[in-house]
């Protein structure tokens, strides 16, 4: 098995969850090749790895707008796709996709071994799989890596990857001298989340009020500055905060490539941000992160691996969290008290001790993970 395809189509997180992984198929594979499937939103990442080789796309948007507007261009930009994929000739292929329509096309394109999760008997095409049911009890990345035992590999790496070549570091230094950052830290305030949810987004947020009063906090004894980051549909929710807030951040962005929002996050000292794709970013560029988590079960998506450089806030006055399980986000009935139940000086709490800075005390009612 030296030629091998990674299929991943899901979020930022999902993507960078699969690094360790790849980084246990190049140690143990002498002159592997691995190459990646994965969409639009988070090839950049991909093409960041240096583990990885080349990066197909598919962005199901676009494939779904062709089916609606023309069938035959539908099947010519699939089989196009598909085509480059046969012809990559690739021994085996780890197939994240949960889906049985991309392990039948990963079959009619000739891929041998077809490894990956059994998701409710999707994995009917896949040669070497684990019943899956979904994600619960344990990390996401510790799922992808069960899967390396049923190829007779072993484990010895679990940290995520991201590697920023010279001139995307050079370009965020001259941005943060642009913006007067000088010599002192800079924390990222990330009010904001990812895309994966689409309009259920909000649901993972903590409150705008939180995140600027934090900011401030941080802006007035961090002896630094802040930074509010988002992406560009989270331009009203970053100024929001900015706009909340006493003091002035260093600067609000939201209009960067994801490789220049990664170069830029990479030369600030801590991150402050819920659960999402800027977290595991964060996380796999070497950051030290606060982390506050509402509905989602963090021993499932929380940083990885488990370091003192990262904590995670809960609230630990909320019986019903986490409540996204499988796949699935219930209806709340307590108006999100999970996020809302978490106190500002908690979190900032947390942030001025992995900045050195500061002893205070955290509130009773959250709990450190």
């Amino acid at each position: 098995m030296k030629k091998i395809l990674i299929a991943n189509i899901f979020g930022v997180g999902d993507v960078l969850f699969t690094t360790p992984l790849i980084a246990n198929l190049q140690k143990e594979i002498s002159g592997a090749s691995i190459d990646y499937l994965c969409n639009a939103r988070t090839r950049a990442v991909a093409e960041s790895n240096p583990d990885i080789d080349r990066v197909f796309v598919y962005e199901k948007d676009d494939f779904l707008a062709l089916w609606k507007n023309s069938k035959p261009a539908f099947f010519s930009a699939l089989g196009r796709l598909f085509g480059e994929i046969r012809r990559g000739n690739y021994d085996a292929v780890f197939d994240f996709t949960l889906s049985r329509e991309f392990g039948f096309a990963f079959l009619l394109a000739g891929i041998r071994e077809r490894i990956g999760l059994d998701y409710r008997n999707r994995g009917i095409f896949l040669t070497r799989k684990r019943k899956f049911e979904g994600f619960q009890d344990k990390h996401v990345i510790e799922y992808y890596l069960d899967l390396l035992g049923l190829v007779g590999m072993k484990v010895s790496i679990r940290e995520m990857r991201i590697v920023l070549d010279e001139d995307l570091r050079q370009w965020a230094v001259d941005y943060l001298g642009d913006k007067n950052a000088g010599e002192g830290r800079v924390v990222a305030v990330i009010p904001g989340g990812g895309a994966s949810w689409g309009v259920s987004s909000s649901r993972k947020r903590w409150s705008a009020d939180g995140f600027a009063r934090a900011a401030d906090a941080l802006t007035t004894e961090n002896s630094g500055a802040v930074a509010i980051l988002g992406d560009s549909s989270e331009k009203g929710l970053c100024d929001e905060v900015a706009g909340k807030m006493t003091a002035s951040p260093l600067f609000v962005e939201t209009g960067l490539s994801l490789e220049k929002y990664m170069a830029l996050l990479s030369k600030c000292d801590l991150a402050v941000c819920n659960d999402g794709g800027p977290l595991h970013i964060a996380a796999a560029l070497g950051l030290k992160t606060v982390s506050i988590f509402g509905p989602v079960d963090e021993k499932v998506y929380g940083p990885y691996p488990p370091s003192a450089t990262h904590k995670v806030l809960v609230s630990g006055e909320t019986d019903c969290r986490p409540c996204y399980r499988r796949f699935k986000l219930p209806e709340c009935k307590y108006d999100n008290h999970c996020l809302a139940g978490i106190a500002p000086e908690a979190v900032i709490d947390e942030c001025l001790k992995l900045l050195e800075k500061g002893n205070k005390t955290v509130r009773s009612s959250q709990k450190e993970i």
